[in-house]
């Protein structure tokens, strides 16, 4: 009679001993005080590109981007903070884009907790419409090493990230698309 409740028995006392296994709930809490919080740029997170020249309706546009989810992971240590950064860009061709493919810059600034800029850097994606595709997507993903102060939190620290749009770009994101 004991062995036919083995099989039922069994796999709740595994789950209990595998959930002696991970992180506690303080660790856990630790862990996420610990790593930076991501910040899309909102004037940022989308970006229309226009062919040259003065047209900026709908037949003039080469692509449109978008700055999708942006995650971090990250590993502390005694002196740093090791963050590997993820995001996500989708990019829709538009009409005037003729030669079907598109590069979409990107960035990634580290701000420590007074808000100044500590590390920066700027990125670029292409993206190549095959067939008869019109979006594209990738994930793209970065290794940052935020070196601390002794008693400094890498949760103080931000990362920001957005795309690269030019002035008349950034004038057309903050107008909604109106001149």
């Amino acid at each position: 009679m004991t062995l036919r409740l083995l099989p039922l028995v069994a796999p709740g006392i595994l789950v209990s001993v595998l959930a002696g296994c991970g992180p506690s709930t303080q660790e856990i809490s630790d862990l996420r005080a610990g790593c930076p919080q991501a910040m899309r740029v909102q004037d940022a997170a989308n970006l229309t590109r226009f062919k040259p020249g003065g047209g900026r309706d709908r037949t003039d546009v080469l692509f449109q981007a978008e700055l999708g989810k942006v995650d971090i992971a990250c590993d502390l240590r005694k002196n740093a903070v090791y963050v590997e950064l993820t995001l996500n860009i989708v990019v829709s061709q538009g009409p005037a884009l003729t030669d079907r493919t598109a590069n979409v810059g990107y960035f990634v600034r580290v701000l420590n907790p007074s808000g100044t800029i500590v590390q920066g850097r700027n990125f670029a994606a292409d993206y190549k419409f095959a067939g008869n595709r019109t979006r594209e997507g990738s994930s793209e993903q970065l290794s940052l090493n935020i070196p601390l102060a002794q008693g400094q939190s890498g949760g103080a620290y931000t990362v920001a990230v957005g795309l690269l749009p030019t002035h008349e770009e950034l004038e057309y994101n903050r107008t909604g698309g109106r001149r």
